[in-house]
């Protein structure tokens, strides 16, 4: 019996044998080449990291994530804050007015 490599659809997410995709339509993406990364030193250690398998190693080394797999992530979180601080946030809008009336009509929780 003859072995087959296998892919996951783009579309319908089933595996299907590689030798049944049209890799000129349909499959929806493009392969890139990624440029390796300028060497720097680790402030977290002091090592050279000099390239993206030695940084992968540093972080596991050191349980440590890359910072810019948290784009986005860290504005979101200050607009978040900033909501609440000025209760515009309504999950906390709802709890205080919970807060209030428990107050107000005497229920203890």
């Amino acid at each position: 019996m003859p072995r087959h490599r296998w892919v996951q659809h783009p579309i319908t997410h089933k595996m299907i044998p590689v030798d049944e995709v049209d890799w000129d339509r349909g499959s929806g993406g493009s392969f890139q080449i990624m440029p390796d990364i300028e060497p720097f030193v680790s402030p977290v250690d002091g090592s050279v990291v000099s390239s993206r398998s030695a940084l992968r190693r540093h972080n596991k080394r050191n349980n440590v994530v890359n910072t810019a797999e948290f784009d986005g992530v860290a504005e979101a979180k200050r607009a978040e804050r900033q909501a609440v601080a000025e209760g515009r946030h309504e999950p906390t809008k709802r709890e205080r007015a919970r807060d209030i009336a428990d107050v107000v009509y005497g229920r203890v929780r």
